[in-house]
């Protein structure tokens, strides 16, 4: 064996000496104050104060809450309508997963501030599902829209020629 090759070779592992237990404790304490500091500097830009020396709001988390206050008012009430005649999943159909559904019939109903795209992206698409809105408004009305048309789809006629009448759409899991 070389000199080189002897010089980087493993030797017998050492004992390691006791650890000071207040060397552990002053590092503990430097990383709080440091995560500390740093969750300040990051965070501390949701307040500011104004000419009278009063806190509020700063103007981007105004911006940020007024963007949400209006998305709630523009929620949509929406379908999920089969495009195919086909299987699709069924949430409540007992020991059945799935459900036999005709080209046009309803799969769910629902709400979101999102959109459709915000919503499903492409699984609408991939699930051979069409998304159709039904209503515009706050979302405490579209929540009415959708209460309405989830009990109301018992009465279906694309239901009630059912073998066994669902209490709710296939893809709706529960009732609200």
């Amino acid at each position: 064996m070389n000199t080189l090759a002897k010089k980087y070779q493993p030797g017998p592992m050492q004992p390691s000496a006791p650890r000071d237990p207040r060397r552990a404790l002053l590092f503990f304490v430097g990383c709080c104050c440091i995560l500390g500091l740093f969750v300040r500097w990051s965070g501390g830009d949701f307040l500011e104060r104004d000419e009278s020396g009063e806190f509020r709001l700063s103007e981007s988390r105004q911006t940020q809450m007024e963007q949400r206050l209006e998305r709630l008012r523009s929620c949509e009430q929406y379908v999920l309508i089969a495009k195919t005649s086909a299987n699709y999943p069924c949430y409540h159909c007992g020991k059945d997963t799935s459900i036999f559904l005709f080209a046009g019939e309803v799969w769910k109903y629902g709400i979101t501030i999102q959109g459709a795209k915000g919503r499903y992206r492409s699984w609408v698409t991939t699930m051979g599902l069409r998304y159709r809105v039904q209503y515009r408004g706050s979302v405490q009305a579209c929540l009415r829209q959708e209460t309405l048309k989830i009990y109301q789809y018992a009465l279906l006629p694309e239901n009630l020629k059912r073998a066994v009448p669902l209490m709710r759409p296939p893809g709706n899991k529960v009732d609200l």
